[in-house]
């Protein structure tokens, strides 16, 4: 399998955006991100995947220091480019942060969340084993797996985001049944 493209971007090496309706259809333009252009009811779609062994371990990645939110942990996530599906995406990014390919296929849907300007999917995909991981410097400084109970449950021991919070309470349920099933 091969690495998936890196996003395209403007002339101004910016990265591009679809501008999505709330069901996800492109409304025919595209935004830059250090300058996003939308209207209500506009959006764009953000991904996030869990990698999840047989044995209900999950792999966390801690966000760098040049990034916002920086030392707090999270499941790999990043937005989707101009042209770009949200499984793709989801590929795409998972493949950037932590070196690890699946195909497209292996992605399992968990749900969509509603964000002020953003339609976040998550997907869950399993590995076989525990595989080590790597971080893309400068995205990622660190990784470890482990168990679902400490990413998902109150209290939770390991720090998140607080936007990755908010998303963990409104899937646990969901990305429970698939890793525990």
């Amino acid at each position: 399998m091969t690495t998936p493209p890196a996003c395209e971007h403007d002339n101004t090496t910016e990265e591009l955006w679809d501008v999505v309706d709330v069901n996800g259809n492109p409304v025919g333009r595209t935004t830059r991100r250090a300058a996003p252009d939308f209207k209500p009811g506009e959006f764009h779609v953000v991904v996030g995947t869990c990698v999840y062994t047989p044995l209900g371990e999950v792999l966390v990645t801690r966000r760098s220091p040049e990034k916002t939110h920086p030392g707090e942990w999270e499941f790999s996530a990043g937005s989707a480019c101009a042209g770009e599906s949200s499984v793709e995406a989801a590929q795409r990014e998972l493949a950037e942060e932590t070196g690890l390919e699946f195909a497209l296929e292996e992605f399992m849907p968990v749900g969509r969340l509603f964000e002020p300007v953003a339609l976040f999917d998550i997907y869950a995909v399993q590995i076989p084993e525990v595989a080590e991981v790597i971080p893309q410097p400068g995205e990622v400084d660190a990784y470890r797996w482990v168990e679902l109970t400490e990413a998902i449950d109150h209290p939770r021991s390991v720090a998140f985001t607080r936007p990755w919070n908010r998303r963990l309470d409104q899937i646990q349920e969901a990305l429970r049944e698939i890793v525990e099933w």
